[in-house]
């Protein structure tokens, strides 16, 4: 009785530092995520100490990240992805083997195991995609060939990112890296990918068809969580993260009728568990290793700020791949900036299959914390000038 006790009241404590941080957040024009992750570093165990992660929290701050990818695949146009186009697809390649790489000579430069230094350079892949589109929808940019760009762009970095997490987490749990290895990983992850969204869309319209006559309330959207659960429970028995099932359950979903009805539906679970994984999140970060004034804490301020430096450089970069004629390519790549909720989902993992210890964890949330900060104003910037260059013209 007095387990539930604590157990609940550290529910009602998450959620309403989520809410309330994530409120200030939206107000002074950021993600709700970055108040999330400051709700959980303040009543986390380095500030306030008033939750600490238990087995019963992770299951749930897990659940809720799968929730998040079912629900990035859920609003992915299977065909819009399908044909992206070139330059997106350059862009997504660029920007997420840059990121890797610089990540990863980074750790290995302060000297950190190849190990962490490869899951690293996976955690700063990502791209957060719902970021970016908030700016240039805020700024009615949305139909700008820039965003295009970048939105395609977003969408395939994401299916990357998530293949080579795959690659990592199955070499973190006692794999050998060696070429071989990683081509075979790789090939399962692209070959479960591949058959779960191939299959799905074969079988699933047929499916939800039939459970959409069905008088039960709210049939249609039960059916399509249950069918993410069941694709992300085959994803981890493939020994590749349950995300990455989500992500492809969502995907198949969206080409379905019933796909926006299971979308909707998804909304309210996501409020309620998509926040207590970022405060969660937020938990595990050291606050005192960011303390300039105690002397050991020199190294890991240096390895945040080179991490930043080569995180928003590597991003930056993808977007002068453009060659087309009068597209911002400076925009394009900051664009790609913010890692955003995908980046954090891979930190944790990490943290919880111990590849980072606190000190790393904490610098690449860090990280995260900052890119997802920085780039709305920049971005804003941006295109507040360009708007200006054609009202002169």
């Amino acid at each position: 009785m007095n387990e539930v006790y604590h157990f609940l009241i550290a529910l009602v404590v998450i959620l309403a530092a989520a809410k309330i941080f994530g409120e200030i957040a939206v107000r002074f024009g950021q993600s709700g995520i970055v108040g999330e992750l400051l709700a959980g570093v303040i009543i986390g165990p380095g500030v306030l100490g008033l939750v600490s992660e238990t087995p019963i929290l992770t299951n749930i701050s897990e659940l809720g990240a799968i929730i998040l990818l079912f629900e990035v695949g859920l609003s992915t146009d299977i065909k819009e992805f399908a044909r992206a186009g070139g330059w997106a697809t350059a862009v997504a390649f660029v920007g997420v083997m840059l990121p890797y790489f610089f990540g990863y000579f980074t750790f290995m430069y302060f000297g950190l195991s190849s190990t962490q230094s490869i899951f690293a350079g996976a955690v700063l892949t990502a791209t957060s995609v719902g970021i970016t589109a908030r700016v240039f929808r805020d700024l009615k940019k949305l139909e700008s060939e820039e965003a295009k760009i970048v939105l395609g762009a977003a969408v395939i970095d994401d299916v990357i990112g998530l293949a080579i997490l795959a690659v990592v987490l199955k070499l973190v749990s006692g794999g050998t890296v060696t070429a071989g290895s990683i081509a075979q990983i790789a090939g399962t992850a692209v070959l479960f990918l591949a058959l779960a969204i191939g299959a799905g869309l074969l079988i699933a319209p047929s499916i939800f068809k039939l459970v959409s006559k069905m008088k039960q309330e709210n049939i249609v959207f039960v059916a399509g969580f249950a069918f993410c659960l069941l694709i992300a429970a085959l994803s981890s028995k493939f020994g590749l993260a349950p995300i990455v099932g989500a992500f492809a359950a969502g995907l198949v979903l969206s080409s379905t009728k019933q796909g926006e009805e299971v979308k909707n539906g998804i909304k309210p679970l996501s409020a309620f568990f998509v926040p207590i994984f970022f405060v969660l999140m937020g938990t595990n970060v050291e606050l005192g290793t960011f303390n300039p004034f105690v002397a050991g804490n020199g190294t890991i301020l240096i390895l945040t700020a080179v991490l930043f430096a080569v995180a928003f450089i590597g991003k930056t970069a993808a977007g002068f791949v453009v060659f087309k004629k009068g597209i911002n390519k400076l925009l394009v790549g900051v664009s790609m900036v913010p890692r955003g909720e995908v980046g954090l989902i891979f930190a944790g993992i990490g943290l919880r299959n111990n590849v980072f210890g606190s000190n790393e964890y904490s610098a690449l949330v860090a990280v995260i914390m900052l890119t997802t900060f920085v780039t709305p104003f920049i971005l804003k910037y941006l295109m507040t000038k360009e708007s200006q260059k054609k009202e002169i013209k």
